[in-house]
């Protein structure tokens, strides 16, 4: 085992090892955030709110690393009692960290963000293949309520529609052949089949079927991610709460508007370069206008006060209030949209991987934590040693400080 002649000497090794684990792991860091912000600003990105038990997580290592410091500097003056005191705060508040951190990523995980899942609930979703029906009338949902007769459904009827799909939810063992029983169907809610437009009936056994014959097996499949992605609350986006509140939805890096089932570009000023790309005609008051080079222009003449609204290239409409000229709210094309049911949420999966890794190193510190405790109350440290405490209070400091950078970066950066 290496002996080390001073403390000074020991003190340069152990803080030496540890600062070439914070550097790589900086490096580590660097690399996946750059990849973040190049990818957000490629194709679709679901730009991250994160839940609350983060920023009382975020409190807690800020006082145990507090408590930490002034372990160090009681240590460095030989008062042992304090030494012991401050280090159980420290980890106390350490392992309260912890503790928030996991109550954190499980709510963030229940909250729709698996490590791999996509954007949309795409099989399954609502009104595709399946909806509810309440005494033989459809049960809509407009992409934000559920519906009956045009008026929104109460929390406490919601309720009975999930316990009513919840029978056909929790079975996924629908590939052996066997019928699907469901008991009190049709008092009041039943099912009906969007594809075949016809009700889903249940013959004297209770068992289901369509058009006189018993289910079959694709039908059963449909059926049960219908029923589950209901009961989950999935019944369009994979993650669950308010759009725009909890998550939003981002196209080259231009966070869009969600309305009812529909996305749109919001409306914005058109740079110079854009507006100089516009060369067409326009009719506004019984006159013919030319937008010629980010100008508009009436027989010859620029135009310097006027006000109108123009279709560009039949999809982008513009607006121009004198010398303030923008691109309307515009819906996604079919393109787009057949591109973002089909897209991954890649912004999830950076950051169960970012969290893999931070978990690592709050595992390290936290057994640092607990090792230098146990020495304390052996008198290890004192005066004369203390670069076993030094070198743990550095990772617990740089674990903090990364904890940090990453909430503040997940929830205002990505």
């Amino acid at each position: 085992m290496q002996q080390f002649d001073s403390n000074k000497q020991k003190e340069k090794v152990y803080s030496s090892l540890v600062y070439v684990g914070i550097i790589s792991s900086i490096m580590l860091f660097a690399g996946l955030s750059s990849a973040v912000l190049v990818r957000k600003m490629d194709k679709f990105w679901v730009n991250i709110h994160l839940p609350s038990e983060f920023l009382i997580s975020t409190i807690l290592i800020i006082i145990s690393s507090v408590f930490l410091i002034m372990a160090l500097a009681s240590a460095r003056k030989g008062l042992v009692r304090n030494l012991k005191k401050h280090l159980v705060m420290a980890l106390i508040f350490g392992i309260g960290f912890g503790f928030f951190q996991f109550r954190g990523w499980s709510s963030y995980y229940n909250n729709g963000n698996a490590v791999k899942s996509f954007i949309t609930y795409v099989y399954g979703q609502y009104g595709n293949s399946f909806k509810v029906c309440y005494n033989n009338f459809p049960i809509e949902y407009d992409g934000e309520n559920y519906q009956l007769n045009d008026q929104n459904i109460s929390n406490e009827k919601l309720d009975s529609i999930k316990v009513f799909v919840k029978e056909i939810a929790s079975k996924s063992d629908f590939y052996n052949g066997s019928n699907i029983s469901m008991l009190n169907y049709s008092n009041p809610f039943s099912f009906y089949s969007v594809r075949e437009q016809e009700f889903l009936k249940v013959d004297s056994s209770g068992f289901l079927y369509l058009n006189g014959k018993p289910l079959s097996e694709i039908m059963k499949d449909e059926l049960f991610k219908f029923a589950y992605g209901l009961y989950n609350d999935h019944p369009f986006f994979m993650l669950k709460g308010k759009y725009g509140k909890d998550f939003s939805v981002s196209l080259n890096g231009e966070e869009l508007i969600y309305e009812k089932k529909k996305l749109y570009f919001p409306e914005r000023t058109l740079s110079n370069k854009e507006r100089k790309v516009i060369n067409q005609k326009v009719f506004q008051g019984g006159q013919e206008y030319e937008v010629i080079d980010g100008k508009v222009l009436l027989n010859g003449e620029i135009v310097s006060q006027f006000e109108g609204n123009f279709m560009f290239k039949q999809d982008v409409e513009i607006k121009i209030v004198n010398e303030d000229w923008y691109r309307m709210q515009e819906e996604l094309n079919s393109n787009q949209y057949a591109e973002f049911f089909q897209t991954a949420n890649v912004s999830s999966s950076f950051v169960w991987v970012m969290t893999f890794i931070h978990f690592v190193h709050l595992l390290f510190s936290l057994v640092g934590l607990c090792v230098v405790y146990n020495r304390s109350k052996k008198g290890f440290y004192g005066v004369e040693n203390v670069a076993g405490l030094k070198a743990v209070g550095v990772f617990w400091h740089f674990v903090g400080v990364l904890w940090l950078y990453l909430y503040i970066f997940l929830e205002y950066i990505n």
